[in-house]
This record gives structure tokens, C-alpha cells and sequence, in this order.
């Protein structure tokens, strides 16, 4: 059976195997059967086409320059899964290995047919069948690629623009109340609330500016920097949701905080990540439903949680929520109103700060359950509970 048949009529097989190792894939591990096979039937039926179309040399060596065929467009199975990949969070390094294990699967699955019947030796014939399945292969590849590519420069504008418009906001805020203490003979309940308006928009600006910072500082290889000191984590929750009450006095929040939460960290760290888990409720939440903040022992770890009711999270974008610069839209949503924690940024600092605590986050979202990220994080650092717990009550101020 020639190279190209064997494909056409093995489609399940070969299937199975690219999920299979699609699986394996960090960004794979919560996504659907259908997502993880997402056009590689179709894709396989254009390299069989491909195969079966005749080609003159200098067709041939058109295509060994990279030049794409004159019947393949934008909407190409090979563009659409490398866009899909990049909207999932698939880096190149993978989405590249997948065509490299479609390769190798196609190849290997070949090679044991021949192998179990009675099949000729291999010889010029199934050469070229070879070397036209590879140009098939990298002609998908390289297209994959190229949508993959632009999807990462679009995210990338669109991340900018979203920014832009993020600071703008509060800077605009700024000026007006500026503006406004310019002006003689005001109250004191305008000077007063001025001050506040001018307060929350440096506090706003601030959080974009130290979020950019960080996700600089990590992709320049550095990572998130921590100190380390016994901190009571409970505090650290209280201090938190403080802040975004003070801000957000339209919203309501409930918290139920346990005693004894002492850890090794950074509490100023961890303060920032939980402040963003809750400006991303504040943002995305119903303003009719209250925000709840939990906070409890969980045998040698601690667990925090933070829930809030509103539009869910597509179940499609729950393995990328916590990548940077990738676009998740809240379903129910139009893409402009969203902001820059839909692009990723703040949940991508509550990731690295606490896989750098040795911690872990997740999320879960439904209508009727709402949203909840959950955070656990260990508390060991080497002391007992019992000893630090009596350093804390003698000395609490040294844990900061």
C-alpha cells in the first residue's frame, strides 16, 4: 500500500497518536479531545491531496523555498490550528513537536503495515512518496507557523492598545481633579473627594506600571524576586482586601479569614497577588453579588480563595488564563470590554508568584457556581508551628 493510501485509510490511528502526544503538553492537560485533535483529520487530508497531485521539478523546488501552493489561502486547516494553538497558550517549541510527531507517527505506522504483510521492499516509488509527504508535512508546518506568528504580533498590538487605554483612564482622572483644585472657593467635600479620585488613579496606575515590570522582569529570565520571612498570611488577606474595599465601595465583600495562618514568604508578594485575584473579581464579578475572600489551614499548606459571581470563563480558555498576552475573552462579553487582566498580565503574576512560593493556583468557573481561583500554598520553612506561633505572639512586627 502506497504511503499516501495507508494515510487516507488510517486517519484513526494516526489521529490517536498525535492526541496522544498532544496530551503530554503542559497546556494540553485540561483541554477536550475535540480541542486536542483540532484539524489534524482535515490537515492530514490536504497532505494526501498534496501527495496525489502531480508536480513538475520546478513545482517542487517552488515549494522548497518556502513558497506556499497557489490554491492554499488564509483559512487553510494548517493557519486555523496554529492560530487555535497560540489562543490556547501553545508556545512554538510545541506547536512545532506536534508536526514532528505527526511525522514520526505517520511514518512509524507505515513502517510496522509494511512490516506485518507482504509488501515489496522500498524502493523508488516509495521514496518519492517520502520525500513528497515531508514537503506536504512542511508546507502545513510552515503555514501553521506563519498564523501562529501573526496571532502573537496581533496579541501583542492588541495588549498595547488595551494598555494604553488602562492608563489613560485613570491618568485623565488625574488631570480632571487637578484641574478642579485649581479652581477657587471649593468646598471642602470637593477638595476631599478629589483627593480620593486622584488616590484611586495613582493607585490604578501604579498596579499596571509594577504588572509590567514583573512580567518584564520574568520573560528577561530573572524571575520574581522573594524575600522570605515568617508572615502571617491571614494579615496579609486582611491587608488585601482592605485595599480593594477602600477603592471599590460600590462592590460587596465577604471574608472569612482563619487565625494561625503563619508561612515562609514574601508577604508584600503575596499581598500583590491576591490584590490582583481581587481587582480581577471587582472587574469581572456582578456588582449585585459579593466578593468572597476565604482563607484557611489545609493540613501543612494553607488555602485561599476567591470567588465572585458574574459571566464565566469559557471552558476552552481555562488551561491559557494564566498565560500573559494571550486574549480571553469572558464569555458573554465583547472583546473591548475587556481589560487588561483579560489579556492575562495580573493572573500571570498571581502564577509566578506563587509557583514561586512552591504554591499552586487553579481555577474553576460555571454560571451557577461562579468563578473560583483557589491558591494553596505550603507553610513549611523548617520551624514548628508551635515555635513560631510563640515568636510571632512576642515579636509580630518581624515578620514584615
Amino acid at each position: 500500500m502506497i504511503l499516501s493510501t495507508f494515510i487516507r485509510e488510517s486517519h484513526d490511528a494516526i489521529v490517536a497518536e498525535w492526541e496522544s502526544f498532544a496530551r503530554t503538553l503542559p497546556m494540553a492537560r485540561t483541554m477536550s479531545d475535540v480541542g486536542l485533535r483540532d484539524h489534524c483529520r482535515e490537515m492530514l487530508l490536504v497532505v494526501v491531496a498534496d501527495m496525489q497531485t502531480r508536480q513538475t521539478e520546478g513545482e517542487r523546488a517552488t515549494k522548497s523555498t518556502g513558497d506556499a501552493p497557489p490554491n492554499t489561502g488564509a483559512d487553510t486547516a494548517a493557519t486555523l490550528h496554529g492560530t487555535l494553538r497560540q489562543l490556547a497558550g501553545f508556545d512554538l517549541v510545541q506547536l512545532v513537536a506536534e508536526f514532528r510527531a505527526l511525522r514520526a507517527s505517520v511514518l512509524a505506522l507505515w513502517k510496522r503495515h509494511r512490516a506485518a504483510g507482504v509488501d515489496a521492499p522500498v524502493g523508488a516509488a516509495e521514496i518519492e512518496e517520502i520525500m513528497r509527504f515531508n514537503e506536504a508535512i512542511d508546507q502545513a508546518l510552515a503555514e501553521s507557523v506563519g498564523s501562529y506568528a501573526e496571532a502573537v504580533m496581533t496579541s501583542r498590538d492588541m495588549f498595547l492598545a488595551v494598555l494604553g487605554h488602562d492608563l489613560r483612564s485613570p491618568l485623565q482622572a488625574v488631570s480632571m481633579s487637578g484641574q478642579l483644585l485649581l479652581k477657587p472657593n471649593l468646598s471642602e467635600k470637593a477638595v476631599r473627594d478629589a483627593g480620593y479620585r486622584i488616590q484611586r488613579a495613582s493607585t490604578a496606575m501604579s498596579q499596571l506600571i509594577s504588572d509590567l515590570l514583573e512580567f518584564t522582569r520574568t520573560r528577561l529570565g530573572s524571575g520574581i524576586p522573594l524575600e522570605r520571612r515568617t508572615c502571617d498570611l491571614g494579615q496579609v488577606c486582611a491587608e488585601a482586601l482592605e485595599i480593594i474595599r477602600a477603592g471599590n465601595p460600590e462592590h460587596g465583600f465577604e471574608e472569612d479569614i482563619a487565625v494561625d495562618l503563619l508561612m515562609s514568604g514574601d508577604a508584600p508578594r503575596l499581598q500583590q497577588a491576591l490584590g490582583n485575584l481581587l481587582s480581577n473579581a471587582v472587574q469581572h464579578g456582578d456588582p449585585g453579588k459579593p466578593i468572597s475572600l476565604t482563607a484557611r489551614a489545609a493540613d501543612d499548606d494553607i488555602e485561599v480563595r476567591v470567588a465572585n459571581f458574574g459571566h464565566p470563563i469559557p471552558a476552552a480558555a481555562l488551561q491559557s488564563i494564566f498565560e500573559p498576552m494571550v486574549r480571553v475573552p469572558t464569555a458573554g462579553k465583547e472583546v473591548h470590554e475587556d481589560s487588561k487582566t483579560s489579556l492575562g498580565l495580573g493572573l500571570f503574576i498571581v502564577h509566578e508568584i506563587v509557583t514561586r512560593h512552591g504554591g499552586s493556583v487553579a481555577v474553576q468557573s460555571s454560571e451557577e457556581a461562579g468563578t473560583a481561583f483557589t491558591i494553596r500554598l505550603p507553610r513549611a520553612d523548617g520551624t514548628p508551628m508551635k515555635e513560631r506561633l510563640k515568636t510571632y505572639t512576642r515579636h509580630p512586627a518581624s515578620f514584615y
